[in-house]
């Protein structure tokens, strides 16, 4: 899915209406294959190249064979009319859609799946820079893709803006030397970073640059809607997802991990900040924003007032709990994150 080529604002904005036709699960069942809608050249996200296909048709390689059933590309440029084909029926996929709530007004015809992963941004820059951040650049010049969220990110910021037709410009400036950094979505800049051992990739760390990514498909397709969430769901549990996301550098790798030559330093984020990403992305589809409760019909009680201690809290969030909603988040969260939902819920004011 060309998310960060398309423009966020063009795609939060695009209307749908509802598809004309739709076969459901059993119909992709019968059929043995499932149709994708997919990127014939956009790296990394996507590519009709076997030999490197993208994350994105990869993952919904995984999709697939979670359904029993084979992955089918169906090859789409996504600078023309990107939802058309999933609208119109062409397809019944759509990887790399927004968990964002303009997406879904403007968009009711699609259901988009649980978030497998959090689109977010990095700096690129020579690799003897130094600490780059965002503040740490004030003065200098920054090479940003015009009318990018990345563009508005550093509008008021006291940073000279480089403006580039697309990312792959505004890598090319940081790179040449015309500008110190290129401010860009993370997958595309490490994937453009890759073998580069003069080069460095700093993920940058805010709650305004992140955005949970989930998979769509037409809400008028029977069943599908919940199989393709029911697969996201294991496979993030399998941790198979997340290794291809880091195969690709769509996500922050371990601190100290060697990518592309050069060690990809993680930006340290408040636990409180981290809580409330998380939270967003792995707790609200049932808890309701900032845990008041309301999610899932409404039957999942709240659990911003949650007094009942640490202990109790990575237990259940670890393991779950029998015969309720409440999953175990063993093999999806760590250690570390469950401890930031807990930092994040136990800092909201109590109801």
């Amino acid at each position: 899915m060309r998310f960060a080529g398309l423009g966020l604002a063009a795609l939060l904005g695009a209307a749908g209406a509802e598809a004309a036709q739709h076969e459901g699960l059993a119909a992709v069942k019968e059929r043995g294959f499932l149709r994708v809608c997919a990127d014939p050249s956009n790296l990394p996200y996507s590519s009709n190249d076997p030999a490197t296909p993208g994350f994105e048709v990869e993952l919904a390689g995984l999709i697939a064979r979670e359904l029993g059933v084979d992955a089918r590309p169906e090859w789409n440029p996504t600078y023309v009319r990107a939802l058309k084909p999933l609208r119109d029926g062409a397809c019944e996929l759509f990887m790399g859609l927004p968990q964002d709530a303009r997406f879904r007004e403007g968009n009711p015809w699609i259901a988009v799946s649980r978030p497998y992963y959090v689109m977010t941004h990095a700096l690129v820059a020579k690799a003897d820079a130094g600490n780059v951040t965002i503040a740490g650049l004030a003065g200098k010049r920054v090479a940003v893709e015009l009318a990018s969220i990345a563009e508005f990110y550093i509008a008021y910021r006291e940073v000279e803006r480089g403006l580039y037709r697309t990312q792959e410009a505004a890598f090319r400036a940081a790179a040449d030397g015309q500008a110190v950094a290129a401010f860009l979505w993370l997958p595309v800049a490490a994937w453009l970073a890759r073998g580069r051992s003069d080069l460095r990739v700093v993920p940058v760390s805010d709650s305004g640059l992140e955005f949970p990514i989930g998979a769509g498909v037409r809400r008028r397709d029977p069943g599908l809607a919940a199989a393709v969430d029911s697969a996201v769901e294991r496979l993030l549990a399998s941790g198979e997802l997340r290794a291809i996301l880091l195969r690709y550098g769509a996500v922050p790798v371990p601190r100290g991990r060697l990518a592309g030559g050069a060690i990809v330093p993680v930006q340290a984020k408040d636990p409180i900040d981290a809580g409330r990403s998380l939270f967003s992305t792995a707790c609200s589809r049932c808890h309701g924003a900032e845990g008041v409760g309301g999610g899932t019909g409404g039957v999942i009680p709240p659990i911003r007032s949650y007094d009942g201690g640490w202990d109790k809290f990575y237990r259940i969030v670890w393991t779950g709990r029998r015969n309720t909603a409440m999953a175990a988040f063993k093999g999806i969260l760590s250690p570390e994150e469950v401890r930031a939902l807990y930092e994040y819920l136990t800092s909201l004011p109590k109801q």
